[in-house]
């Protein structure tokens, strides 16, 4: 399992996808994941969740978790900051629910006309959180800040542990996410944070369950899948702006993970641009990536 830490700009997200599955990842923000149709397997700092249709799963800011389609899916998906529902903010930075899972016949009359509301405007609304109108915006606060409502009595809240260790994997992989696009190896993780090399790899092959070149490389290649699609730059460009060495090891890393090349990529995005159901990127690569450039 290869995990990644993701800073969204946006102060609050929320679109449908299809089949979607997510590697391991945290974030800052608080996500809120709704079932619509079909299952899907969540798993939330290592405890496994099965959603059926109808229910929903809220995961709180630096929670690891990840997403994954059963057979098929259709989500809706929220992702907002914690002030985004005032009266929830101080439970978010403070506490992690013992479960995350809320299933669907808990979710009152309320809370499914709140949902109701947010697939509307997530239907109507299919655009980057920046090009949607303010009112919109404000409207989907408060659906969300609805559906909080019935949802947060079904939850058992407790302390947040955090601990020295948690702090300093939090510090690493924000450093990381700031830097993957550069050289960087154990060594300089050693120097910017004190530790040694050995602790390093410790923690990335016992807390993260990978290792380290696999991790940076993962975000290298979610970049360069990113910069495929939304630029014209050249595929040794996007390869060398991603971090690799090189464009043969890009195309190597590249193919080996998506079974597809960099340029056959751009092109069947292209042809998929006109889909009206939006997900922010398709499955990141599986584990087994071993060489950092």
């Amino acid at each position: 399992m290869s995990i990644f830490y993701q800073n969204r700009s946006e102060r609050l997200r929320f679109y449908t996808s299809h089949n979607i599955s997510f590697a391991a990842h945290l974030h800052r923000q608080a996500e809120l994941v709704v079932l619509l149709e079909g299952e899907v397997r969540i798993c939330v700092d290592h405890t496994e969740y099965l959603l059926s249709e109808g229910s929903a799963a809220i995961i709180f800011p630096n929670q690891l978790h990840s997403l994954e389609t059963v057979s098929h899916s259709r989500i809706l998906l929220c992702i907002f900051d914690d002030d985004c529902c005032h009266s929830y903010q101080q439970y978010f930075q403070k506490c992690n629910p013992q479960k995350s899972l809320v299933p669907s016949d808990a979710i009152s009359c309320h809370g499914n006309a709140a949902i109701k509301g947010l697939l509307s405007l997530a239907l109507d609304f299919p655009t980057k959180e920046g090009l949607i109108p303010k009112s919109v915006l404000a409207l989907a606060e408060g659906y969300l800040t609805l559906l909080l409502a019935d949802l947060f009595p079904k939850l058992t809240l407790e302390p947040k542990n955090i601990s020295m260790d948690l702090i300093l994997e939090q510090r690493i992989l924000m450093y990381i996410d700031a830097h993957y696009t550069e050289s960087l190896s154990l060594e300089i993780l050693s120097r910017e944070f004190g530790v040694s090399r050995f602790r390093l790899s410790r923690l990335f092959s016992d807390k993260f369950h990978t290792t380290f070149p696999c991790y940076v490389n993962t975000k290298r290649l979610e970049y360069a899948r990113d910069l495929l699609i939304s630029t014209d730059d050249s595929v040794t460009k996007i390869a060398l702006d991603s971090g690799f060495g090189s464009s043969r090891t890009f195309f190597r890393e590249f193919q080996q993970a998506f079974h597809i090349t960099p340029k056959e990529y751009r092109r069947s995005r292209a042809l998929n641009q006109g889909s009206s159901d939006l997900s922010p990127r398709e499955p990141l690569p599986p584990p087994g990536h071993t060489s950092v450039p």
